[in-house]
């Protein structure tokens, strides 16, 4: 279900004229990382069950902002969202390397940094 939703996410009616052409060159190494994660996932479920928890609460923090009363700037929205999807490249396939540095530690720093003093959405 989660490789389903990225993929959604990623690859949608119109995704080409909406993705900026920077991250339209990285949609192949996403799919890669995809395509591995599938192929190990029947290797170690637990493991990357373990992995997906991870990456599921920031990809819930995210839908929350973008549909709080007041959702951060823009940028802020499209960074995480594609600091997640570095983050399931360092999880699911290391090996495909990462366009930026990217930790769970980051993308907590991240959000708290989009949330404020607020509370609204929590991680950890």
């Amino acid at each position: 279900d989660d490789l389903r939703e990225q993929l959604g996410a990623l690859v949608h009616p119109g995704f080409a004229r909406e993705l900026p052409l920077d991250r339209l060159a990285e949609l192949p190494r996403y799919l890669k990382g995809m395509a591995l994660r599938a192929q190990r996932l029947q290797m170690d479920p637990r493991k990357d069950q373990a992995r997906m928890i991870v990456v599921r609460e920031f990809v819930a923090a995210l839908a929350a902002m973008r549909a709080g009363p007041r959702p951060p700037a823009a940028a802020d929205i499209e960074r995480l969202r594609w600091m997640i999807e570095e983050f399931r490249v360092q999880q699911f396939a290391q090996e495909l390397k990462t366009r930026e540095a990217v930790s769970e530690k980051r993308l907590r720093k991240l959000v708290e940094s989009m949330l404020g003093n607020d509370g609204g959405v929590r991680t950890r």
